[in-house]
């Protein structure tokens, strides 16, 4: 699932003004936004054994964003070499889970995404202003 952010104009406008520290706010605001959608999915994400709740990661891991040419970008993901039945759990509508539901990673996501852009030009836009470093 890929998500395209409205406010993108505001976004890139904001990063203009602000150069390099403003990138660098918006890839922390996109790393945010990521977490806070991964820790929506945790409480969806259904549980037998743990093993698929706890093969849920934010890509990269070790913090930060990807970077390719002009896009920057994060990473959720949910399964392993381990678990290999992340896909059809979470697609399958017709499940009866005890705890957490099917979409369970695309759920939070959406939830997330609405608004996301004008809150990342928000940040850098307080950046701009002083507001935050």
């Amino acid at each position: 699932m890929e998500i395209y952010f409205t406010n993108l104009d505001r976004i890139q406008a904001a990063i203009a003004a602000s150069g390099k520290a403003g990138a660098e706010v918006a890839a922390r605001a996109l790393r945010h936004e990521a977490q806070e959608a991964f820790a929506r999915s945790q409480d969806q994400v259904p549980v037998d054994t743990g093993a698929l709740k706890d093969s849920g990661r934010v890509r990269p891991e070790t913090g930060g964003v990807f970077h390719s040419g002009n896009e920057v970008f994060v990473e959720l993901t949910y399964g392993s070499t381990a678990v290999s039945y992340s896909v059809p759990v979470h697609e399958n509508l017709e499940a009866h889970h005890p705890h957490g539901n099917a979409k369970y990673l695309e759920i939070p996501m959406a939830q997330q995404a609405a608004g996301a852009g004008g809150r990342i030009a928000d940040k850098v836009e307080a950046l701009q202003k002083g507001m935050i470093k």
